[in-house]
């Protein structure tokens, strides 16, 4: 199947499921963000009733004031962003799972998007991303390339987790790597077919701002005031377009998704798998999580 083929499989697939699928990455979203700030006020707290604690008893000297807070806030923060990552990657894995299960002939459901967060799934799936983020970063620091290639290899560990709970994680990712063979190209095409969209709104107004900088430069020489108010259009400009961005990748990110895996469900059953009459996928060995089933969303207003 043609990439082209592929991405119209993928928009025939989430008809229908589109609210969902959108829903579920603004809980992700909101998830992401609540756990990450709820965490780091918790460690603010506790970091003020600490240093409040040392002022009272007479412990705390300018040193201790002027670096040890500083040390630890920073271990807490790098603590907290490796807790928050491997969170937003069980949660994003969860979406992905979710969508394999729509491609297999099922509806999305939000509740489908936290099987990765069940007791028999959680531990395996977290070691696996914890393994392939090891692994990529170590061949990230030979060069970027090699880390690269390696991300390609190992991007369809997952998924064939999913198909097979009993599989260990370094199978997945043998057989993700058996499975990329031939296919990386492809699929960094099918990945890139979206990123565009990101990507050139941002390009074109970095190109026009650099065109701009003396236009800025004569202006703030001429008249400072006007200057600034043509910093602040360039700053306005900027948020738009980033707004811009933020709000396509909610039709972007489930379409890209969907592409992504309709891409895997072709490797692992070739000519076996047909859009027309999709099936739940070994369903007797739990690749569609029946817990799911007759739970989705058929309407969702918003």
């Amino acid at each position: 199947m043609e990439r082209r083929e592929i991405k119209r499989t993928a928009k025939k697939l989430l008809k229908g499921n589109w609210k969902v699928a959108i829903l579920n990455l603004i809980i992700i979203s909101v998830l992401t963000g609540a756990i990450s700030q709820g965490i780091f006020t918790l460690i603010g707290s506790g970091s003020s009733l600490t240093m409040l604690d040392s002022v009272m008893q007479g412990n705390l000297d300018n040193s201790t004031m002027a670096v040890k807070p500083t040390i630890t806030a920073s271990l807490l923060t790098s603590l907290v962003s490796i807790l928050v990552s491997f969170i937003s990657g069980l949660l994003n894995a969860g979406y992905a799972w979710n969508i394999l299960d729509m491609v297999d002939g099922a509806k999305l459901s939000i509740e489908g998007m936290f099987q990765t967060f069940k007791k028999e799934r959680i531990f395996k799936t977290t070691g696996l991303i914890v393994v392939m983020t090891i692994l990529i970063t170590l061949w990230s620091l030979l060069l970027i390339i090699p880390g690269i290639i390696k991300s390609y290899s190992y991007s369809q560990a997952l998924n064939i987790m999913k198909d097979n709970p009993s599989i260990s994680i370094m199978e997945a990712l043998d057989q993700s790597r058996k499975m990329m063979k031939g296919n990386k190209w492809k699929f960094f095409l099918l990945q890139l077919s979206f990123l565009w969209w990101y990507i050139v709104p941002l390009v074109l107004f970095g190109l026009f701002t650099l065109g701009s900088i003396q236009t800025i430069n004569a202006r703030l020489e001429a008249n400072p005031n006007e200057g600034i108010v043509v910093i602040l259009g360039f700053l306005l400009a900027f948020l738009a377009i980033l707004l811009f961005v933020i709000l396509i990748s909610f039709y972007i990110e489930p379409y890209r998704v969907t592409s992504q895996q309709v891409f895997y469900r072709l490797l692992s059953d070739g000519d076996a798998f047909n859009i027309e009459h999709p099936t739940t996928h070994k369903k007797d060995d739990n690749q569609y999580n029946e817990d799911y089933e007759g739970k989705q969303l058929d309407d969702v207003d918003f």
